[in-house]
């Protein structure tokens, strides 16, 4: 039999906690270069020239920036260290660069969205608007629980009647909930900072911060699952 769905929810309060301090490393430099943005030239020329880039070709830049910052670095890393090594390296590099990849469309797509409603000024007002969309409906309902049902499928072997054993009653609580409580923790200041820069940079800085997100999803994953005992019982 499984722990109690505490387990799961300790993993994810374990990665918040373990990973507090590089965590607020990698905010202070997000949250650097925004104000370097605004107020050195030579920073805002360089970001802008990205910029121009990701206007020109909004979903291919998302998909190969994504793919690379969420997907092909962090699977470098895990591979550099053995106790963070995948079982599979090659369908984990394959599964992490679609995925990412597939997410940094939607991504952009959304801030896109954000920006009709709410407009592109980085005031106050509007930066809450879109951080509160973000983190109460986007976070909610799709970031989270897609992500956390893509990594258990691959922890599945991509099988699906092993994910849906796996899944069970209750999937949301046990399987989304330590990925949205570290989602939070992380994505909570994340937000804050890109929402800050005009929408065409907002992709970039926030895949500066995806990076040491996706980190930490594959390792609340590792602990988040349905042993394979239990699932061939339950299959």
């Amino acid at each position: 039999m499984n722990e109690p769905d505490a387990s799961p929810l300790n993993a994810g309060i374990k990665a918040a906690r373990d990973n507090a301090l590089p965590l607020a490393i990698i905010m202070l430099a997000a949250a650097g270069l925004v104000v370097a943005y605004y107020h050195v030239p030579a920073v805002a020329t360089a970001l802008n020239r990205i910029g121009d880039v990701n206007k020109a070709n909004p979903l291919a830049f998302a998909a190969i920036c994504t793919a690379i910052t969420s997907g092909l670095i962090p699977w470098g890393f895990r591979m550099i260290f053995r106790g963070l090594r995948p079982a599979h390296p090659l369908g984990d590099l394959i599964h992490s660069m679609v995925w990412w990849g597939s997410m940094g469309m939607l991504i952009t797509c959304f801030y896109h969205l954000q920006a009709d409603w709410f407009g592109s000024e980085a005031n106050l007002r509007t930066v809450l608007l879109k951080v509160t969309v973000d983190m109460a409906g986007f976070t909610i309902f799709i970031g989270a629980p897609f992500n956390a049902i893509s990594h258990l499928w691959k922890d599945c072997g991509w099988d699906t009647a092993r994910l849906r054993a796996a899944m069970g009653s209750g999937w949301y609580r046990r399987l989304v909930l330590p990925n949205l409580l570290t989602n939070y923790f992380v994505w909570f200041p994340g937000t804050l900072i890109f929402y800050s820069m005009p929408t065409d940079l907002q992709l970039v800085v926030a895949n500066c911060i995806g990076c040491f997100w996706a980190l930490m999803c594959a390792r609340i994953a590792a602990h988040s699952g349905v042993p394979a005992t239990d699932i061939d019982a339950r299959a």
